[in-house]
């Protein structure tokens, strides 16, 4: 029976990430969290210049810990560094794991050149023979799991992904489930395990292109001149051609699907919370993506015409703000905040979280923008010298990515540092006011069009 090392990353729905593991920590939460399916005496990970690498001396019990997903694409880039014998049941690459059901699948590559799809209780469902050796050799492996297709890839790195996959499998349901990344440890021949360097992994759900790169609802000129500074680059965030993964540079293919969407409705996955601040009367603001109609309080006055983005939510810095009952975990991996504000004084507060972190505020000093989300092992607040009361609109954020906090003004970072993940909290939000609401803290101004995404924007 061959056991394996597992390495596990959480997925969020419609999230997408890409991880090259140069952070140095393939566990501090950058951009997700990767854990060792055994205790870390026997994970059987070590991180080195070249990539993630895992091999074979000790195994855990392949089961790791069942993280959801479901519908999704995984790309990973390896290099088997094999040591066998007798070249049989030699390491692993990724699978994709359900602990009920009929879940259970395995995708491997195995020397001299076996591609297989396999299944926990029904053993080998399709194999294919490749055309090149799979050992000392940069492979990029593919899956699509996606409504009931299973579709399988592989290929060496430096040549283009084949047309069609060398392996399909169509069931009546591919259950959710999570994926791993893994080597074997041995086979029925007894021979000793190979091994494998991970290079990057690569996650997205590909059912809708994301095209809005700077998260402000539309797709205009903006994303366009992102586009165009990125051309010829290997941007994943503007390598939107061919979907899902695009082809390593952004070009003429990434242009014309942009130009598709130019001026349509977004749908985009990734946003979990926005509210407009476009309403004309009454005491409740509407998340467009929740359906929650959240509580303003003291008489906050609407502003049907004087928003930046139609209307907004004018606050009078006594005891105004928006009471919402949406809760965002800044421990669970990558998300974003976007406003735009006008206004405030030192010591104001524009998002908070109760029982949490004051997320977006300015200092008493200086009214420069700040943030409070930081890492448990961190006491360090991330202050900017950007200075935003002075009357005029800006569009402010705060993003994480797993590894750094950013804060940005009017598109530019002002500020930008690393931590080793952010403290955990999932209550509910405060537009407007501090984490205690304590007097001071309300906010002097207009607020209007506060968007929360579960990925790094680029604003």
């Amino acid at each position: 029976m061959m056991s394996m090392t597992a390495l596990c990353a959480n997925v969020w729905a419609g999230q997408f990430f890409f991880d090259d593991f140069s952070d140095g920590d393939p566990a501090d939460g950058s951009p997700v969290n990767w854990l060792g399916a055994g205790d870390a005496e026997h994970s059987g990970y070590t991180l080195t210049p070249e990539g993630l690498h895992l091999g074979s001396a000790t195994a855990a019990d392949g089961d790791g810990t069942p993280y959801i997903y479901s519908d999704v694409s995984v790309r990973v880039q390896i290099k088997r560094t094999s040591n066998h014998t007798d070249g049989e049941w030699e390491s692993g690459l990724v699978c994709r794991w359900n602990d009920g059901g009929p879940g259970g699948y395995w995708i491997e590559v195995r020397p001299p050149n076996r591609f297989w799809l396999g299944h926990r209780d029904r053993y080998i469902l399709r194999s294919a023979t490749l055309p090149f050796d799979v050992d000392e050799k940069e492979l990029i492996i593919r899956v699509d799991m996606i409504g009931d297709q299973i579709k399988c890839w592989c290929w060496p790195a430096d040549e283009p992904m084949p047309d069609e996959p060398q392996m399909t499998l169509v069931e009546d349901v591919v259950p959710d489930g999570m994926f791993a990344l893994y080597a074997g440890t041995g086979g029925y021949g007894g021979t000793e395990g190979g091994q494998a360097i991970y290079r990057w992994v690569e996650v997205v759900w590909p059912e809708v292109p994301i095209v809005d790169f700077n998260g402000d609802g539309k797709v205009d000129i903006n994303d366009l001149v992102g586009l165009i500074e990125s051309w010829g680059q290997d941007d994943p965030m503007c390598d939107i051609a061919p979907h899902p993964f695009g082809d390593g540079i952004v070009d003429a293919q990434d242009l014309e699907l942009l130009m598709s969407c130019w001026e349509q409705p977004v749908d985009d996955p990734t946003l979990i919370a926005h509210w407009a601040m476009d309403e004309a009367e009454g005491n409740t603001a509407h998340d467009s993506v929740g359906g929650n109609d959240d509580l303003v309080m003291g008489g906050a006055l609407w502003q049907p015409a004087g928003g930046m983005v139609d209307g907004a939510l004018e606050l009078d810095g006594l005891d105004d703000c928006l009471i919402t009952t949406f809760g965002c975990n800044p421990a669970d991996g990558p998300f974003s905040v976007l406003a735009w504000i006008k206004g405030g004084a030192p010591d104001q507060t524009i998002l908070s979280q109760t029982g949490g972190e004051n997320w977006l505020s300015l200092d008493p000093l200086a009214g420069h923008l700040m943030t409070e989300l930081q890492s448990p092992q961190s006491s360090s607040s991330l202050l900017s010298e950007a200075v935003i009361t002075d009357d005029e609109w800006h569009r402010i954020g705060f993003v994480w990515d797993g590894l750094h906090r950013t804060l940005y003004v009017d598109c530019i970072v002002v500020a930008q540092d690393t931590q080793q993940g952010l403290k955990s909290s999932s209550n509910c939000l405060y537009i407007g006011t501090g984490n205690t609401m304590e007097a001071g803290t309300f906010w002097s101004g207009l607020i209007d069009d506060v968007r929360i995404y579960n990925r790094a924007v680029n604003p």
